[in-house]
């Protein structure tokens, strides 16, 4: 590598950091999920549908229908 000996370093710390953030972020997820939390776990109100100029494909109608009934 033709790099100095402070950007090695510099890169090295960079990717720990990475690292150990990564790491708490997955430790804090596990200990403390979403689903879990009042904060994020209220009930959004479904919206109109959007205007749509083209044909829907199926999939897209079929997974909608599928997503609708989970809700009811």
């Amino acid at each position: 590598m033709a790099v100095s000996d402070s950007e090695l370093i510099d890169r090295a710390l960079g990717a720990l950091i990475d690292h150990l953030v990564a790491e708490r972020e997955r430790t804090a997820l596990t200990e403390w999920p979403y689903e879990d939390d009042p904060e994020l776990s209220w009930h959004v109100p479904v919206g109109p549908d959007l205007p749509y100029d083209g044909d829907v494909p199926s999939e897209v109608l079929e997974l909608a229908a599928r997503r609708r009934q989970g809700r009811a």
